[in-house]
């Protein structure tokens, strides 16, 4: 259940006019002539709802925001306490975006497309990057060790503290599985202890996770691609949250190896939102995450990510991590538009470029870690377009591997050679997506363990570990404990459509030709699909006679945000973090992008701040 985002602003600028009709039937008026309004609401009216939603604002902010309140439980199905609470966390932050924003100008546009899909893509601006020093002539990666060392990969660990065992799993609000105020004495579907398809991690099964780990694996380290709070985010303070956090990092550090963190968007309160040079400062959010990664990074590290989140480390001789805030090009984050020339928050690219510099002048490997995938529709253009560049000029001779999270699913992504056609010869780099420790999307919980050679630092094998979490009723009647176990391993599912010698690594090249295999081979691609929802089973069928086959192999191979898969589902989405939304045509709108149901995005679905408020 979400508040769409791109509809509320113009409830909101509805809403305003309730402070001048002091009787119930307007709120009827208002809630007609906004659905009215929404089932054809373009680019200039877009902007126009953000201009009026300005206006009343300078005059009346409280009661724009009461107004809002008032309306939303009625047309947008939310109750009470969720209306208000998203409403007391975002209202205020997002209208002091508009009043930093040019709304009639190029701000405007940017705030109508990235958020609600409303306006076109804005046109690139011509590179204004500059690098140290030129691309080597013809650079090449560097020859392989052949001694191997297993790196444990978690990813968006969202543990509910308030998970209960029993509580209802399909209840009215975005966040289930949890003792509601007025919650029925006998749950429609009730949750097990060990997880639900419909709700987030509970402690007791990160726990044992975490338990089972050392069986399987003598992590060399750890990276954790972002997200640690659960998805309540019409809930919660500053406080709340830091303590969260501090539980996660403690609980985590029972693990044997080093950990190396990234920020994910719900580390931030208000979760997704994160000030730029033009909206504040989040000291206090860097500052809190610094001192809980101090259990892992060195000094310097930390005075780095004391800045704005991201750092450097070098784990291993000759291989350095590079940690990005990868949120400053998260299209949900509205501070990103309060200053639409700011391409770059805090210069984090020009940071990058200094580190891979360096990285090349010492000839070592890099590898990447985010949260936020610049491939994913969820990444701003002007942002992600940069990072494509970036790559393109160090890789592969310098960036071995990439690492992302947030989308819950098991996925990747390529990079391509400036100016050369997407082939596997062109192909330079991969971005791993994590699987999720989360079941929240009808996922099941997993990590995964990479075989990565000493001195190429390429991965051999990708070893994905899942528990069952159809079973947990069961586990909880018998007194048993998860099933964990190895769901695949890439070399060995893939390997046959896609040979491979045993002394190569699993390259940007060798998946290209795996995702061509799919488009030949209907049984590797459902390989590929089943083992993209860690072997729950839930997320639909992709059959070969349908559109999703060729999407979201094309979402596989495209290798830039920028670019649009054809489809033919008349189904759309604005990005990553937005649910699916019926449209009339089957063509692209406004130069966005159709998506279809079986690629329904998770992180967010039902929780996501923005579309839960406006």
């Amino acid at each position: 259940m979400r508040i769409q985002l791109s509809s509320a602003i113009l409830l909101i600028a509805a809403a305003t006019l309730l402070l001048h009709q002091p009787t119930d039937p307007i709120t009827d008026q208002l809630k007609a002539a906004y659905d009215k309004s929404m089932a054809s609401m373009d680019c200039g009216a877009c902007v126009s709802a953000l201009a009026i939603t300005k206006h009343f604002d300078r005059r009346n902010r409280q009661g724009v925001l009461n107004a809002f309140k008032k309306l939303c439980p009625s047309i947008k199905k939310q109750t009470p306490d969720v209306c208000d609470g998203m409403t007391d966390r975002y209202g205020a932050h997002f209208l002091d975006v508009l009043e930093h924003a040019d709304i009639n100008g190029d701000d405007g546009k940017l705030i109508c497309y990235g958020l609600y899909g409303k306006c076109p893509a804005p046109p690139l601006p011509e590179s204004a990057l500059r690098f140290p020093k030129p691309r080597p002539v013809n650079p090449t990666a560097p020859p392989h060790s052949g001694e191997l060392v297993d790196v444990l990969h978690l990813s968006d660990w969202h543990v509910d503290q308030d998970y209960s065992a029993g509580a209802e799993a399909q209840c009215d609000r975005p966040q289930c599985c949890r003792k509601y105020p007025g919650a029925s004495a006998t749950p429609t579907r009730a949750a097990s202890s060990w997880g639900d398809y419909n709700c987030d991690t509970p402690a007791k099964l990160a726990a044992d996770m975490l338990k089972f780990i050392p069986k399987v694996t003598k992590a060399n380290f750890t990276i954790l691609t972002g997200d640690i709070p659960a998805h309540d985010t019409w809930l919660g303070t500053i406080e709340s949250t830091k303590e969260v956090e501090h539980t996660a990092y403690k609980t985590m550090s029972r693990l044997p190896s080093k950990i190396y963190p990234t920020i994910g968007n719900h580390e931030s309160f208000p979760a997704s939102l994160f000030n730029t040079p033009s909206t504040g400062s989040d000291k206090w959010l860097y500052d809190s995450l610094a001192d809980e990664w101090s259990r892992w990074l060195p000094a310097d590290s930390l005075a780095s990510a004391r800045h704005y989140g991201a750092y450097s480390v070098s784990p291993a001789a000759g291989l350095r991590i590079i940690s990005l805030n990868t949120n400053f090009c998260y299209k949900q984050s509205f501070f990103n538009y309060a200053n639409s020339d700011d391409t770059d928050p805090f210069g984090e690219i020009q940071w990058l470029i200094k580190q891979l510099q360096a990285a090349e002048d010492a000839h070592e490997r890099v590898w990447i870690i985010g949260h936020v995938g610049p491939t994913m529709t969820d990444c701003l253009l002007s942002w992600s377009s940069q990072y494509k560049e970036v790559i393109q000029r160090y890789s592969p001779h310098v960036v071995a591997e990439q690492f992302f999270g947030h989308k819950h699913y098991d996925d990747f992504a390529l990079y391509y050679a400036a100016g050369g056609a997407k082939s596997a010869e062109n192909a330079i780099s991969t971005a791993w997506v994590g699987p999720s420790v989360t079941p929240l999307g009808n996922l099941n919980s997993g990590f995964r363990v990479y075989k990565v050679d000493t001195k190429s630092w390429n991965v051999f094998d990708s070893l994905t570990y899942v528990a069952d979490i159809s079973k947990g009723s069961e586990w909880d009647a018998t007194g048993a404990t998860p099933d964990w176990h190895l769901e695949y391993s890439a070399r060995a599912a893939f390997g046959p459509y896609a040979p491979i010698a045993d002394n190569k690594a699993l390259s940007p090249s060798w998946w290209y030709d795996v995702a061509t295999a799919f488009e030949k081979d209907d049984a590797a691609f459902q390989k590929f699909w089943l083992y993209r929802s860690k072997s729950s089973g839930r997320i639909g069928a992709c059959p070969a006679d349908g559109a999703c086959p060729s999407e979201i192999i094309c979402r596989l191979k495209i290798g830039d945000g920028a670019e649009t898969c054809p489809n033919t589902s008349g189904i759309y989405r604005r990005s990553d973090s937005e649910p699916t939304t019926k449209v009339r045509s089957s063509q692209s709108v406004l130069g966005q992008q159709f998506l279809s149901e079986w690629d329904r995005p998770l992180c967010g679905t039902s929780m996501d701040p923005l579309s839960v408020v406006y």
